[in-house]
């Protein structure tokens, strides 16, 4: 199991032709739309492919009142890596609009889980990326929202101590993330001390591979100034699509780019940093049963790789 399986934990918007005119003739007056279809992947956002008289675009559709610093992190990073053109966006009612450059091709995710491996010139790209999303300088991150979070080092117990969460997970899971945690409170300090402009969600889902085997970047609302290693461990997240030598070679491309060089044991720090993000999945209250099953499996493979 894989998050292409989870379910949404929003309904895509049920949104008519009408509506598709009304927002693409504010982009472009002589526009004519053809077609258009929901793209089902994604798990808050609403996403359209729009075939129009000019060619193919995507739709994207989000509530305004989110945590979303889509647009701001755009253009941080636009003239820096890969990202799909932003043609418009507006904010009109309750939710957000923007029209984007359609990218021709597949998902990151979709490509490794049907090749069983994640191809070495696809890892260059993620690692060279990385590494220049997170060399942005904290002066240009100003205009992001920021999240109103405790300190990092109660992140773990905050959530083990929700009761959604430990209904989820069960008393003998939730003891033995208790005790990782407390065996390896030491990380936690360490992980702190490694902050930089970050994705947020930098899973190969939201990562395009377009025809020519070139890498676009997607879904930037999660941005903020965080923890590095997030980013790291959201992307080796599933663990079993890498080999060793996958590892090696991410850590060398990505010190080859990054101003702040990876730790020596970044690997072990990143996979720690990511056992609280599906502890903080589960503790939403929506019935999404594939995608607790794929984030306790998650959890399981964190525990396993301490023997935990």
């Amino acid at each position: 199991m894989h998050d292409l399986d989870w379910e949404r934990s929003k309904p895509i918007l049920d949104i008519d032709v009408d509506e598709i005119v009304n927002i693409f003739s504010e982009y472009k007056k002589d526009i004519l739309i053809i077609d258009f279809s929901p793209i089902q992947s994604g798990c808050r956002n609403s996403n359209y492919v729009v075939n129009t008289s000019k060619g193919k675009y995507l739709l994207r559709i989000s509530d305004k009142h989110s945590f979303n610093n889509e647009i701001t992190a755009f253009e941080i990073v636009k003239k820096r890596i890969n990202v799909p053109d932003l043609f418009f966006n507006k904010t009109k009612g309750e939710y957000a609009y923007h029209i984007y450059q359609y990218i021709s091709g597949v998902s990151l995710q979709k490509h490794i889980i049907d090749n069983r491996k994640c191809d070495k010139i696809f890892l260059e790209q993620v690692a060279k990326a990385a590494a220049i999303i997170h060399n942005t300088p904290k002066e240009e991150t100003n205009k992001l929202k920021t999240l109103d979070v405790p300190p990092y080092e109660i992140w773990y117990q905050v959530f083990l101590d929700n009761p959604t969460v430990r209904d989820r997970i069960g008393l003998n899971l939730c003891k033995r993330i208790q005790r990782l945690v407390t065996d390896k409170y030491k990380l936690i300090s360490q992980i702190d001390s490694y902050k930089s402009f970050i994705h947020g969600d930098f899973r190969p889902l939201n990562m395009l591979v377009d025809e020519n085997r070139s890498i676009y970047f997607i879904d930037w609302e999660a941005s903020w100034w965080g923890h590095t290693l997030a980013d790291i461990g959201q992307f080796f997240r599933y663990r079993t699509f890498f080999s060793n030598e996958d590892i090696h070679l991410f850590e060398k491309i990505y010190n080859a780019y990054a101003d702040k060089k990876l730790p020596s044991n970044w690997f072990e720090l990143s996979l720690f940093r990511d056992l609280v993000n599906p502890l903080q999945l589960l503790s939403i209250k929506n019935e999404t049963p594939l995608r607790n099953a794929d984030l306790i499996n998650v959890i399981e493979g964190i525990l396993a790789f301490w023997n935990s």
